[in-house]
């Protein structure tokens, strides 16, 4: 009962109405009222007399020495988990402490176990190549990017766990350097290259052995230009990253022949372009469907390929701009794409 009710029952009580005709005109059940007024028969009518009185609660089963080992262990090994504090935890009566001991103990101190978040490992160079590029780009509008077609390669594997990794942090700490997973690209089972832009979705093909200059010349042929203007409309801007064979000289030869503009890209720099976000939902959403050969690997990629919608597309290239902002702010550093 709120303090309200709690209040017009013991005024009703003092007046000699009975507790079954309380508990009808307050429209509170018979035993309700009933072990209300086993507590409250003679208290005064104020909301501090009338409100909840404080309940022990179960006895804490750890020290405040134990609390201090607790939070000590995390401190010192981030990349720790509660089972093994709580196998090192010292005890005085051979009880054990559960897990959820420990993980209560750790966000009293406001310590979370969280997965790590991925982040390219990036060099003084590759900070100094992405400030430039960003501080270059930062007046180009969400419209200016609407022309801009990207490009990349990636693999998926069959029954691919993604390597979560999880870690002690405290909240808005994720992308502390300790706190994120470094990640370098590998081969996968079925490696693809795919494009993108604001109007959808663009090309996907398999990718059957390693990407050389000759092999991706083949690509830029028959499907770059296509792809460009079916997205982005004549006038469209190619994006690429470093990788070498995207920068053999018959490719860029070939591109300025064609009139096909190129947009320079920092090396290690996945978090500043939106296919990556895509390539990150397809694999997520692939490994749900858990194909269970490579061809039904292939088919599933495809498929989730051609679900993603030109709404989707356009929110990502519309990021690009906080991105850009992001490595600006924190000097060519990791941003939380």
């Amino acid at each position: 009962m709120d303090l309200a009710t709690r209040g017009a029952a013991i005024a009703f009580k003092r007046t000699g109405i009975s507790e079954r005709e309380i508990g009808r005109r307050l429209e509170v059940p018979h035993s309700t009222i009933q072990k209300f007024f086993s507590v409250h028969r003679h208290s005064p009518l104020s909301n501090a007399a009338l409100k909840d009185r404080p309940r022990s609660g179960r006895p804490r089963c750890t020290t405040a020495r134990q609390d201090r080992f607790i939070v000590r262990s995390i401190v010192i090994d981030p990349n720790t988990d509660a089972s093994s504090v709580a196998a090192d935890l010292p005890t005085h009566d051979g009880r054990s402490v559960s897990e959820r001991t420990i993980r209560r103990r750790a966000a009293e101190a406001g310590l979370y176990h969280r997965v790590k978040r991925s982040a390219p490992h990036l060099t003084a160079a590759h900070r100094h190549a992405r400030l430039q590029f960003a501080e270059a780009h930062a007046d180009r509008t969400v419209d200016d990017w609407r022309k801009v077609m990207f490009y990349d390669e990636s693999s998926v594997e069959c029954g691919q766990n993604h390597g979560q990794q999880w870690v002690w942090r405290k909240k808005g700490e994720e992308w502390r350097g300790e706190n994120r997973k470094l990640t370098v690209k590998f081969a996968g089972h079925v490696s693809f290259w795919c494009t993108m832009a604001a109007g959808g979705p663009g090309s996907f093909h398999v990718l059957n052995g390693t990407l050389d200059s000759a092999r991706y010349l083949n690509v830029v042929r028959r499907h770059v230009q296509r792809d460009g203007i079916r997205l982005c409309g004549e006038h469209f801007i190619f994006q690429q990253d470093n990788h070498s064979a995207h920068t053999a000289d018959e490719v860029l030869d070939y591109m300025e022949r064609k009139g096909i503009q190129t947009l320079n890209w920092p090396a290690n720099s996945p978090d500043l372009s939106p296919i990556e976000n895509m390539f990150a939902c397809l694999k997520r959403n692939v490994t749900e469907r858990n194909p269970s050969n490579q061809n039904r690997l292939r088919e599933i990629a495809q498929e989730e390929w051609n679900l993603f919608t030109p709404a989707y597309t356009n929110a990502l290239i519309s990021s690009i701009p906080h991105r850009l902002q992001e490595v600006i702010e924190r000097r060519g550093g990791s941003t939380s794409y």
